[in-house]
């Protein structure tokens, strides 16, 4: 038998066990809501200028894949903050955007049409493809500035209606927060991107015809007069 002490003793070790098991169980059901709490979400969401260039005169077709469309980058280095970030609408809509004043006539076309270029034949002069390959950037605890830094890297293909590689290249983009004083790291986030993918609008609408492969096919082909300062609808679908 045990003494009364003893008993106390055995039921406040009773008690603390019970405890810690119940606290256990309200960390192990916390923890997701707090490992997801620190993670930092974005939606990249931004306007894009129409650019002011020569528009050339042919209909471009432009093919956006899945990989382009949902774009998402998942941070996943431990020694970093987490981010999950979705930039593939921002990248259609900036296209959309540029792609009918770069050309006459623009149409979107589906992914198959890499595959089978003879369904789509006749209904443009060039395809464009366009893929993100890399994203990159730095934060305000690398740069030891209140900005963060973003560099995002494309590859670029163009095709003909028979479907053969006119020209394949690679572009960068880059951009930084222009403000040190946003309020939080999404905005401060959301205007780096902005500002890269507006690199990428200026560069892409005003390099395009610059690249030697896509000048000599033009300069083959021919494209037809368009009048000054014409701009074409939105893409067609």
């Amino acid at each position: 038998m045990f003494s009364q002490p003893q008993r106390n003793t055995l039921r406040q070790i009773r008690d603390y066990h019970q405890r810690a098991r119940r606290n256990m169980a309200i960390l192990l059901f916390a923890l997701p809501f707090f490992l997801a709490s620190c993670t930092n979400s974005l939606v990249v969401d931004t306007e894009f200028p129409s650019p002011i260039v020569p528009q050339v005169g042919i209909t471009m077709g432009v093919v956006y894949d899945e990989a382009l469309k949902s774009f998402t980058y998942k941070e996943e280095d431990k020694n970093r903050d987490k981010w999950v970030i979705e930039a593939g609408d921002a990248h259609t809509r900036l296209f959309d955007q540029i792609f009918p004043a770069m050309f006459a006539d623009v149409n979107i076309l589906e992914n198959h049409i890499l595959e089978n270029h003879e369904s789509g034949a006749g209904n443009y002069d060039l395809v464009l493809y366009p893929q993100i390959k890399e994203f990159q950037y730095s934060s305000p605890k690398e740069t030891r500035i209140k900005i963060y830094e973003v560099w995002i890297k494309y590859h670029m293909q163009v095709f003909n209606a028979n479907g053969d590689l006119v020209a394949d290249w690679l572009m960068s983009a880059y951009g930084k927060t222009p403000s040190a004083f946003l309020q939080s790291k999404e905005e401060a986030m959301n205007q780096a991107i902005s500002v890269a993918l507006r690199d990428l609008g200026a560069t892409l609408s005003i390099g395009f015809v610059k690249v030697p492969e896509i000048r000599t096919w033009l300069e083959e082909n021919k494209p037809r007069p368009v009048p000054t300062n014409s701009v074409s609808a939105r893409p067609k679908t």
